[in-house]
Formats: structure tokens, sequence, C-alpha cells
């Protein structure tokens, strides 16, 4: 990457409404700018572009940065790329843009561990092809994988002499430290073989396309898991990859969308259908550094996991997720059929499986079709519970036969009379919710998601002010650096911590354009929702003036509320494994110690 001096000194003299009127019509509105935000499909102009502080930011899809960034996000090309185009639009010369931007070479203590597992994937490759691996060809040929699905996959199989394995790594020069690295490395008296020995193997791909681990099948029933991962170390997360990414990254964008699915089979079994552009989750979480790679393909995704009530909850949560990250998603909904798509293939065809998977729906009827037939409403405080929930959305929808239509769906599945929806509708204005529908949905949305997320609500505001005060004051900069030291919210704790570096390096806070720029080019994984949350903060406008006061109170509820949730986490784990008779001690114990908190706390502003 290029010094940040020299990206520091190009947004100076880059004026932000230039460089983006030189991709998109601009309109000038008061003292800001306004566009069609090219991020999402925009009707009305919701790209806000502030020339005073150089950012922008689009308040529907949350996409936000300054004059830099948008360039990178609005050509898709790398942020170096993105400072030499700047650099042109405007006019700069500087000789060290003359010169590539320098390489970011892979970390030293990973480049052993690429080496032995790249070698690792080319033996269990040909391990296939040997007479030993006619089991694994026999399964793949019942699930009817051909050998073209084989060989783009990379599959391959692991001999059930495992030590030969080893030994055959050892033989290529790699050390035992690095096999033990890769995560196959087992362990026992007669020494250490490979824990895959003996099952079907599914290279796991980095986004870039290079393997850093393997999930391997069960050919044969051991008593053991049907599926076993590498662990989570130096190369592999599982929660920062997808299976496929590296091989639709490309064509998902063009086409305008890609499938997100529950397992290997089932992408396979989209491709031989005509719907190359698929993804699996390898079971049915979902995790944030994911969802950023979802969004890195500026496409629709459709979210289909298996019909089962597990698969459907899961879909559900899945959901809130999207809506909460600004996703531009669909679900494929197919109600009462259970069949994944591998099985739908294989029992009905081509045909079937891509008919099925066109049965898209948006999130409003999914959710619907959720409650009436996977988890139905059993009392009158869940059906009110999801009417609540539900009613906000309406008042979204302008008045006429869609708006009819949702309340008649929502009427059969809370068993609410429309009329008395539409009274609901009537009591706040349209994109506002009433007091009591606020506490619902907060509610439902963190059952959804994680329980805890309601006892976090008041710190985290405490936080993001002092966040917000940290942007323009040194003293509050500091407050952070030997008081608080942390924050709870990881997002907000990594915003400070640029923050802090900046103004180390620079005896000054930082400006919000260089600012994003610091995080755009510092490789953190999560740097586009780092630079979204950066431009929204710098335009908040209804934090009181700084005073040194508000930065002790805040400290005050910041230390309390960690407190509290730590608490409830310590309470929930020790109700692991109990017998009901203790768990209802526990519970009690936790509600006495809540309850003697509330009457020793005064009230306050946040």
């Amino acid at each position: 990457m290029y010094s940040q001096d020299l990206i520091d000194d190009i947004l100076k003299h880059a004026d932000i409404v230039t460089v983006i009127s030189s991709y998109i019509n601009v309109i000038k509105k008061g003292r800001s700018y306004v566009a069609l935000c090219p991020f999402h499909d925009d009707k009305n102009p919701s790209l806000n572009i502030s020339k005073e502080k150089q950012i922008f930011k689009c308040f529907v899809c949350g996409t936000g940065g300054n004059a830099i960034t948008f360039v990178e996000k609005y050509e898709k090309i790398p942020f170096d790329a993105a400072v030499r185009k700047v650099a042109d639009l405007i006019g700069y010369h500087d000789d060290r843009l003359l010169k590539q931007a320098p390489v970011v070479h892979t970390d030293p203590s990973l480049t052993p561990l690429i080496a032995c597992i790249d070698d690792l994937q080319k033996y269990y490759v040909y391990a296939l092809s040997i007479p030993e691996g006619e089991k694994g060809r026999d399964y793949l040929k019942s699930r009817n994988i051909p050998s073209d699905q084989i060989v783009k996959y990379g599959l391959g199989y692991a001999p059930i002499d495992g030590k030969a394995t080893i030994k055959y790594l050892q033989a290529k020069g790699h050390s035992l430290k690095s096999i033990e690295g890769i995560g196959i490395a087992l362990a026992h008296s007669e020494g250490t073989s490979d824990h895959n020995a003996g099952r079907l193997i599914f290279p796991l791909s980095d986004p870039n396309g290079q393997v850093v681990g393997f999930s391997a099948r069960q050919l044969e029933k051991d008593g053991t898991s049907k599926y076993i991962n590498s662990p989570d170390g130096l190369l592999f997360h599982k929660g920062k990859i997808l299976y496929n990414y590296h091989n639709v990254k490309a064509s998902a964008h063009r086409d305008n969308y890609c499938y997100l699915l529950e397992g290997f089979y089932d992408v396979m079994a989209l491709e031989k259908a005509g719907l190359p552009n698929a993804l699996a989750l390898m079971g049915t979480s979902l995790t944030a550094d994911q969802i950023n790679l979802l969004r890195r393909l500026n496409c629709e995704i459709r979210l289909c996991l298996d019909g089962d009530a597990p698969g459907q909850s899961a879909m559900m949560k899945i959901v809130s997720q999207f809506q909460r990250a600004n996703i531009d998603f669909r679900v494929v909904s197919n109600p009462g059929d259970l069949r994944d798509p591998d099985d739908i293939l294989q029992e009905a065809g081509p045909e079937a499986l891509k008919e099925a998977m066109n049965h898209l729906v948006d999130a409003y009827d999914f959710e619907i079709d959720y409650y009436q037939n996977t988890k139905k409403l059993d009392t009158v405080e869940d059906r009110r519970k999801v009417m609540m929930y539900f009613v906000p959305f309406l008042r979204s929808v302008p008045a006429g036969i869609d708006r009819d239509n949702y309340i008649v769906k929502l009427s059969k599945a809370t068993g609410y009379d429309p009329d008395a929806i539409y009274r609901q509708l009537a009591l706040a204005a349209p994109g506002e919710e009433t007091e009591e529908e606020a506490v619902y949905t907060d509610e439902t949305i963190a059952e959804r998601l994680h329980p805890e997320k309601m006892l976090v609500k008041r710190l985290f505001r405490a936080e993001r002010e002092v966040l917000f005060y940290m942007l323009t004051q040194m003293d509050a900069i500091k407050y952070f650096k030997t008081t608080i030291e942390n924050f709870y919210n990881p997002v907000y704790n990594d915003i400070a911590n640029y923050m802090l570096d900046y103004a180390e390096k620079n005896e000054k806070p930082a400006d919000v354009s260089a600012l994003v720029s610091q995080i755009a080019s510092s490789g953190n994984e999560n740097a586009d929702q780092l630079e979204n949350d950066v431009s929204t903060l710098s335009l908040d406008d209804w934090w009181p003036p700084y005073d040194a006061k508000i930065l002790q109170e805040c400290f005050k509820v910041i230390k309390e509320e960690k407190e509290k949730v730590n608490d409830k986490t310590l309470t929930v784990k020790s109700l692991e494994g109990k017998q009901p008779k203790d768990k209802a001690r526990l519970i009690a114990d936790y509600a006495k110690r809540k309850a003697a908190k509330w009457k020793t706390e005064p009230g306050d502003g946040h």
C-alpha cells in the first residue's frame, strides 16, 4: 500500500463532490449534496455527500466512505488502484505514484503451511485415483457426481494408512510442526497419523482460491462424526470462508445473483441444474465475516437452507442478519417441501430443481410462512409479539393492494382480525413505531440472533457517544486510552484503536476522511463495515457539546453495563447440565442480584 501521508495529501487536494460527480449525477441540496446511490437499487436520492467533511453516506444501504473508497467500491478495484485513479482525476502528481504500490506479502509464518497443504491437496487428489480410492469413487458415483465436478472442486481421498500420509509430507521436506499447523496430525502411542484417513476429502479454499483446510466425509460407519473439518488455526478459520466463493465471485456479480446453501452437494446440484452461482455455509450459522464476503459480491443473495424445522429456524436468524446488514436478498420458499436441493435433483431432475430454486419471496412472505407452517403461534403473547413486529414494516408499504395482501397474510398467521391490524397501523406515521412495537421488535430480533443483545443497548449507546467525541477531542482520546481502555462492541473498539493510532502519530484527532483511508488501506477484513460506521458516526448531530463530565457519565454506564452482561453470561453458562431445581435456584439468585442493582441505580439519560 502507499504511505498514509501520500494518501492523506491526495485527499486534501481532492474534492469528494468533484470525484463522485465524475461517475454519477450529483444534486446540491442545502449545504450538502445528494445522488442516487449506485450501491443498491435506489429510486430516490439516498446518497448524502458532505463537502465539509469530505465523506459520503447512504442511509438506506449503509455504504459510506471518502473519495478514494467511493472509487474503490464503484469500480470494484483494489484500494491502491483507487488511490491512483483519484490522483489522475484531480491532476495530482507525485513520483511515488509512478511506482507500483508495494505488494503485501503473505505472513512469513504461513509460507511453510501453504506449501505443506498444497502438497497434501495434490496427494489426496492422486489417492482418489488409485485402487484404494475406489471406495471414494464408488461413493461419488452413487451421488451422481461427474468427473468434471470431481476435478473442478478438487475432491480427493485420504488413504487409510494415515501414518504413510505423514511420511509422504515429511519426505517432501515438510516439518512435523508444519503438518500439525495445517490441522491433520493425530498423535497417538504409535506415532503421528492423518486424522482424515479413510475419508472422502473436500478441500476448503479462502476467497482467493488458496486451499486452507479440509472437510472429510466418512465412507464407512465407525461411530465417529459423518464430517470432520480442519480445526481453526493459522490458516483455517471456518467462519471466514464460504464454500465455492473463489469460483463464483466474478460470475455472481455479472449475473446479479448467488444462492447461499447448506452443503457441498447442494452447490454441485445447482451447477448441474444450470445455476452455477452458489455458495455453501457448511452448516446453518452465518458470521459477520461471511456477511462481508456476501456484501462484496454486490448481487442479490438467494437464501436456501434445508426445509426441515432446524433449517427454517436458521433461515429466520439469517434473514434478520441480512436485514440488519442491508444485504440485498430474497428467500427460496417451498412450504411443506422438506427436501434439500440435492434431494430434489436426484428425485425429480434438473428442471424441477431449477423451478424450485426460482420460487423466490421477500423477507415478509417468508417470515409469515414460517409462522404459519413451521413455528405455530400457540399463545396470545406470541401472536401479539409477531403482529407488533410486522406493523412498522406494513406502515412503510403504500396503501393499496400490496399492503392489503400483506395484512391478510398477517391476519391468517396471528389470528388478529384485519381491522385490528389496520387500527394498529393508524397509531403512528409511516417510518415510525409505537413504544410497544419497538419493545416487541427488539425482543423478536434479540430472540433470533443473541438473547444477550437485549442487555447491551444502553452500553452501546454510551460507547458510541465516547467514540463521537473522540473524532474531534484529544481529551476524549486520552480518556479512552487511560480510563476506558476498550469497548465491548468490537466494531467500536476497532474504530477507537484506529483513532488512537492516528492521534499518537499525528498528535491530533483524525480527520474523518483520513481515518476512512487508514481503515481501507489496513487490510482489516471488516474494513467495509468500519468505514460505513465511521461515516455514519461523523454525521451524528444529536449529541450535546463536548464536556469532560459527559465522558465520566459514559464511563460509569459502560462499567455498569459490562458487569451486567458478564453476570448474565456467567449465569447462563452455570445453568448448563444442571438439574431443574438447581437451575431454578441459580435463576432466582440472578434475579435477586438484578433487582438489587435496579434499586441502587439512579435514573440517567442514556
